[in-house]
Formats: C-alpha cells, sequence, structure tokens
C-alpha cells in the first residue's frame, strides 16, 4: 500500500500509535502541539533543542539502508548534537516529506527504527507533521534535551595549551561510503571489517553517556560532535574559540574497517579519518592538568578517548604533525551540504 492510498491522517494514526512518552509529558500527538512540562527542571536547568534533516539520496539510500537504519539515524544525528553539549535527551518531533508513491510499510520500518533507539534513551515523540513532496523522502527530526544549569559544553572555551581529545575510533563510516562503489579491489576486504563499515555509516550511536559524563566533570572546556570530518569540525570549534590547533598523526584513531578499505584501495586511511565525516564521536578539549580526569569520566561510562593533539595561539590555523617532524598544513576540510563533495 501506497501512502497516497492511505491518507495523511490515517498514515499519522499508524505511525504514532502507541509512541514511547514520559511523565513529563502533559499532552502528546494528537493536538495542534505538545504541552510539556518544565517544572520539574526548568529552575536549574537549560533547554537544549537542535534539529537535523536527513534526505534519501543526500543522507540515506533505500535499498542501501534498511527503513530500521534511516529511521534511526534520523534520530541519532540529533541526539549526537545533544550528546555535544553535554545534555540529557527528553523529547523529539518528527515532520516528514513523502513521496505520494512511497510505500507505508518503509515507513512503518523508518518509526520502527525511531522508536527503538527513543524508548532506548526515554526519549518521547511528541509529534511533528506530515506533508506530500516531489522530491525525495525526507525525515527532518527536532530533539529537546535538558542540561543542568552551568554545565553545558558549547565550541567556544578553548584556550591555547589546552588538549584536543575524541572518542572512539574515526573513518568507519567514509568506509562504508566507499564500500558502496562496487570496485573489485573491495572483495579483499573482510566481512568483519565490512560490516563494521556499514555500521557506521547507518547506524551511528550517539555518545550521549559520554557526553553527560564529560559535562558533570567540569574540566572540558569545549566540545562538539564530529559529524562533518574531525579536521572540518575542529576548524568550527577554533573558530569559536579564537584558537588555533596541531594534531599528532600518529596519535589519531583510526577505525580497524577504515584501514581495511583505504589499504584496498590504495588509500590513505588518514585522511578517511580526518576528513569522511559522519562519524558521531565526541572532540572535546581540557587543560593538560585535567586529562586524566577527563579519561575517567569516559570509561566510567563504558567509552574510550585519546589525546590527539592540542590548542594553540590563534592565527596558526590547522596542522598535522608526523613522527619524523615535518608538518603539514591541514585544510579545515569534510562534508559540506551545500557544495560537491
Amino acid at each position: 500500500m501506497r501512502t497516497e492510498e492511505l491518507g495523511e491522517f490515517a498514515l499519522i494514526a499508524r505511525l504514532t500509535a502507541g509512541l514511547p512518552t514520559r511523565a513529563d509529558v502533559a499532552l502528546g500527538v494528537g493536538d495542534d502541539a505538545a504541552l510539556l512540562d518544565l517544572s520539574g527542571f526548568a529552575a536549574d536547568a537549560l533547554l537544549v533543542a537542535t534539529c537535523d534533516a536527513q534526505v534519501e539520496g543526500e543522507h540515506f539510500t533505500l535499498g542501501v539502508a534498511t527503513p530500521e537504519e534511516i529511521g534511526h539515524k534520523a534520530l541519532a544525528v540529533n541526539l549526537s548534537d545533544l550528546a555535544a553539549m553535554g545534555a540529557e535527551p527528553l523529547w523529539a518531533l518528527v515532520s516528514l516529506l513523502l513521496p505520494r508513491a512511497l510505500e507505508v510499510a518503509t515507513l512503518d520500518g523508518v518509526y520502527a527504527g525511531l522508536r527503538s533507539l527513543a524508548a532506548r534513551y526515554s526519549v518521547a515523540l511528541v509529534g511533528g507533521n506530515v506533508s506530500a513532496t516531489a522530491g525525495p523522502l525526507a525525515i527532518d527530526v527536532t530533539a529537546l534535551g535538558r542540561v543542568p544549569r552551568g554545565q553545558a559544553l558549547t565550541r567556544a572555551g578553548g584556550s591555547p595549551g589546552d588538549l584536543v581529545l575524541v572518542t572512539g575510533t574515526l573513518g568507519a563510516a567514509a568506509a562504508g561510503v566507499l564500500l558502496q562503489g562496487g570496485d573489485s579491489r573491495l572483495d579483499a576486504v573482510s566481512a568483519a571489517a565490512r560490516a563494521q563499515a556499514r555500521t557506521a555509516l547507518v547506524s551511528p550511536q550517539p555518545r550521549l553517556a559520554e557526553g553527560r559524563a564529560l559535562a558533570a566533570s567540569g574540566v572540558v572546556t569545549a566540545m562538539l560532535d564530529v559529524s562533518d570530518g574531525l579536521a572540518a569540525d575542529l576548524g568550527h570549534l577554533c573558530a569559536a574559540s579564537q584558537v588555533s590547533a596541531e594534531l599528532d598523526a600518529d596519535a589519531i584513531s583510526v577505525d580497524p574497517a577504515a584501514l581495511a578499505v583505504a589499504e584496498a584501495l590504495g588509500r590513505d586511511a588518514l585522511r578517511m579519518a580526518l576528513e569522511g565525516g559522519e562519524d558521531y564521536e565526541l572532540a572535546f578539549t581540557v587543560g593538560p592538568d585535567a586529562v586524566e580526569q577527563a579519561l575517567e569520566a569516559v570509561t566510567a561510562v563504558g567509552g574510550g578517548a585519546r589525546v590527539i593533539g592540542r590548542l594553540t595561539e590563534p592565527g596558526l590555523g590547522l596542522r598535522l604533525l608526523y613522527a619524523d617532524g615535518s608538518i603539514e598544513e591541514l585544510a579545515a576540510r569534510g562534508w559540506d551540504h551545500l557544495r560537491p563533495n
């Protein structure tokens, strides 16, 4: 059955029946807007809001990702933004731009992925909108969360001498993109590496626990999520903090899947980690004396992080330092939604 056969209101009722909720949802789906009770935290916390759209052909491909994975990612990328602020996610709204001929079963799967991830983090899906489009399927999510007053982390606040750290590994999602190319040289890549690269691309995991732990530690000076590529995103942090940065090439944790794909294609795995994007790890800065405290905060919630460089005086740009002493000027290059990539 196609969406045009079912109709708008029957589709909304189908997709929103039994959505996850919370005690602070005074009124969820079904009226002109949701009513959310802020009385439990308005005095001692800030509301954190973000939105991000996933567009077929730009962010996902039906047939490469399952509908459930598409729904998961649509919410996950928004939760990653909340993680970067050190926030606890609370509520989300979902707007759908639907080709009329789209199969309803596809949307059932999208909402299954949304529901599953929302339930994992106690996020209530409280509303949204449905509209027809002559273009591709698009899923636009607005996510709302809270952060204790005084704990919110931003891109600004880093200072020369602060160390740069990143959670997890980088480059696996970029490897997942390359695996879609059908190059016969990729036959040499192991099934395990293929699976890791695909999962990183279609089903990223927001670092919410790490973000909240780092915010609570009180030692982080600046933070953001790595969505457009480490080089590009670190460039954003440097611009906001009015500093420069230098990275140690040997310290950057390249994902094993990226190493495997790069070896098969004769590519530079480090470049994939620096510029690939869609890793959804957290890049953050701390003073030299606070590194152990930050690492312990991440480890305590089951995560991992490592020092990859340092912030420097403004005007020096981004630089990559190699073990042999050579230095490369590093362009803040990564994914740009409005430019050819």
